[in-house]
């Protein structure tokens, strides 16, 4: 009897939840591709200090590709309509930094980078420093003293003052 309650409860409710799984949609194939922004960074191979700087030796060079996302049933390869920014070591095959984007993200940064090179061709002295933060997120602190063994006392500053 106990068996029979138990297919009876349980069996309706895993066949509700294959029904779920298989109805449900994958996103759209072009969806995936144009919001896909990914961005990797790998520091085995390079120096860290003991602040968390990664050194990067001047010899790695910056590369622009675009790929494969796959291959389909047919043996077709499956473009990828991002492209990567690539920070790499030629001497050791070593990649430090990767950054897909999407095609809207990287016409966006294409342009930017254009304009500050003009700028920058017309007047070494040009300067372009975007805010980046929130000034209102900012910490903002006042050393107040040193206690015995060097370090820093501070105290947060009120904004408002």
């Amino acid at each position: 009897m106990k068996r029979f309650v138990r297919s009876s409860i349980f069996g309706p409710l895993v066949v509700c939840g294959l029904f779920t799984v298989l109805s449900a949609e994958p996103p759209a194939r072009n969806q995936i591709d144009k919001y896909g922004n990914s961005f990797n960074m790998y520091t085995s191979a390079l120096h860290v200090d003991d602040s968390g700087v990664v050194a990067i030796p001047a010899r790695y060079r910056w590369s622009v590709e675009t790929s494969w996302r796959g291959v389909d049933l047919n043996g077709k390869n499956l473009p990828d309509m991002r492209v990567m920014l690539r920070l790499h070591d030629p001497n050791q095959n070593f990649t430090a930094l990767t950054a897909q984007m999407d095609l809207a993200t990287a016409a966006k940064l294409h342009h930017e980078l254009g304009n500050i090179i003009v700028k920058k061709l017309q007047n070494p002295d040009y300067q372009y420093r975007p805010q980046l933060y929130r000034p209102d997120q900012i910490p903002t602190k006042r050393i107040i003293g040193i206690d015995a063994k060097g370090t820093a006392i501070v105290e947060d500053v009120d904004k408002a003052q």
